[in-house]
Formats: structure tokens, sequence, C-alpha cells
């Protein structure tokens, strides 16, 4: 088991190299506490893009990520050292032995006796098992023709959504969590009869996820009245409606957007986002407006095909 992290083919990237500073910090650092607020302070980028930033050159989230590396850590130390289990525990960041084991068995499937005594040699490869991790090493070069905006647009000012916030991701996806936002949203729309008065469907998801399970990762889906971001038409409007749950309106960033065209399942977005981050961005020589992301929904999965949903990703770009 190597100590030693993969390091990125940056290739002069000046995105992939501020992700190689937030690697070099995690290992830096494996027995603190790391969140994705303080490597994105590190790799001095937006919060509200470092985590899709970071999956895109690095292949995982960043909790994924860690976990990996303080795993490995922790076999290199057991196959090297005489330390109690304990003690490698908190060395590589967990708060016991009993932490650490159970760690050890989800994601390498074997235990910190058996790695010590030699019966067990775990898999180098990281614990969410992609066979594709050849871009750890070297990450395949950016290629503007692979991904280019449909087009650029601008949002006026003065936008506000009516959000509703779901919560959890189960199984790596969060179809649960936007089930429940727009199950709320349509609730209250359809009680009080604006469903014909929405002009665009909306959503973004703030967070990194901590896990393929995390119940605490949110998905914000919106709703924007009278405004149609598709084709930039009509005005905005904010109509009366009771705000419980966990609705509120929420201002919609104004200024310029590259908007991304997806074809497809929703489960696929993710390759739409990594292309972007990866390949389109650093190609672009666009910078990045220190807000929010967007996703719009042009149809719906209640009454499109899998295969033909429809979706714009807006990136906020710097004027």
């Amino acid at each position: 088991m190597s100590r030693n992290p993969p390091h990125l083919d940056t290739g002069g990237s000046r995105q992939a190299q501020l992700i190689q500073r937030a690697l070099d910090h995690v290992e830096a650092r494996l027995e603190q506490a790391l969140s994705g607020a303080e490597l994105a302070d590190r790799a001095a980028m937006s919060r509200h893009h470092f985590h899709r930033m970071f999956q895109a050159h690095v292949g995982c989230s960043v909790a994924s990520y860690v976990g990996w590396r303080r795993l490995q850590r922790a076999c290199a130390l057991l196959v090297s050292g005489k330390e109690p289990v304990q003690e490698v525990a908190w060395l590589v960041g967990f708060e016991s032995a009993q932490a650490l084991a159970k760690a050890m068995r989800r994601d390498l499937d074997c235990t910190p006796t058996a790695v010590r005594s030699g019966k067990a040699r775990p898999s180098p490869l990281p614990p969410w098992r992609r066979p594709d991790l050849a871009h750890l090493i070297n990450p395949s070069q950016p290629d503007e023709d692979t991904m280019q905006p449909s087009r650029h647009a601008h949002l006026p000012p003065g936008l506000c959504a009516l959000t509703a916030t779901g919560r959890g991701m189960v199984g790596n996806t969060m179809t649960r969590a936007a089930q429940q936002a727009f199950g709320e949203l349509q609730a209250v729309v359809d009680t009080a009869g604006l469903r014909a008065h929405v002009g665009s469907w909306m959503s973004l998801v703030p967070d990194d996820p901590k896990g393929p399970d995390d119940p605490h990762c949110r998905y914000v889906a919106g709703l924007i009245f009278g405004y149609q971001m598709a084709d930039g038409e009509g005005s905005g409007h904010q109509p009366s409606v009771p705000l419980s749950g966990s609705l509120a309106w929420q201002a919609v960033p104004a200024g310029r957007y590259a908007v991304f065209s997806h074809i497809g399942p929703y489960s696929g977005l993710h390759k739409t986002w990594a292309a972007i981050y990866r390949d389109w961005l650093p190609a672009s020589g666009e910078k990045l407006r220190d807000e929010p992301p967007l996703e719009l929904m042009l149809n719906s999965p209640e009454n499109t095909p899998q295969h033909l949903l429809h979706t714009e990703i807006w990136l906020p770009l710097q004027a």
C-alpha cells in the first residue's frame, strides 16, 4: 500500500493545478477533519463550483476521495508498523479503532487485523470501484470539440424563484429528494391554480455529497413565474402563495451564462457536468462567477421517455 496519493497530470490546466493543491492539502492533513469548504478555499475556488470541479477532475466526490486516502494510509501503517489499531485510526482521522474497522469492512471488505497479519491484501482501487480510473493519473486532455454550449444567455436582474428543498442522496442519486422538492412545489402551485403561470422549472444541488447515501445532501427545486429562461421571454413576478414547509423565495443570480444541453436520463447528467468543467471550461478561457450553476428542466419525466428528457445546464460566467 503506497503512502503517496495519485497526482493529476495537469497538462497546464489552471483548474487541474488548483485541484492538485486540494489533493496535497488532503494528504498533509488526513488526521484532521476536512470539509469541502476548506478544500475549496485551499484551491482558491468558489464553493459553488468546487465540488463539481473536483468530481470532474478526480472522478469522485471530495468525501469519497478523503475516505479512500485515509484507508490507504491506514493499510500502509498497519503493514509497515506496530502501532496499536487505535493509534492508526487516530493517525488517519478516525475517531476510534471500531470506526476504522467498520470503514475497512464496508469499503475494502477486510479488517485491520487481517491487513496487519498479511491475510488480506486490499485492492488499491478506490472504494467506489470504478474500472476507468486512469484519469486519476493521466486525466483526459481537454477536447473543445466534445462539449460546447448550445448558446450564451443573460438573466435579467430581479428574478426570484419559489423554491422547495428535498434532502437525502440514496444509492448515489438525488431522485427521492428531487421528487420530494418538486412534489412540494407542485402541490402549492396546483392548489393556488398557478401552474399555467410557471415559466421555468429549475434546480440546483448546492452540497458536496458525503457518500452515496448522504441523508443531509440538499436538492433545491425552483419555479420562476412569468419568465421563460429557455427563450428569454416574459416578465418574472412573485404571486401570493402561502410559505410553509421548506418553501421560500430565492433570488436567481442575474448575468451571463453558458448554456449546455443534455438529452437523456437524469442519471447521466454527471457526465455532462464533468465534460463541462474538465474539458470545455479550461479550453474556453472563460472565468466563473461566484454564483451557483443551475439545471433547467425543459420537459418532465411524467410524460416524456427517459431518453428524450431535455435538461439545460446554466454555468454562470464573468462578463
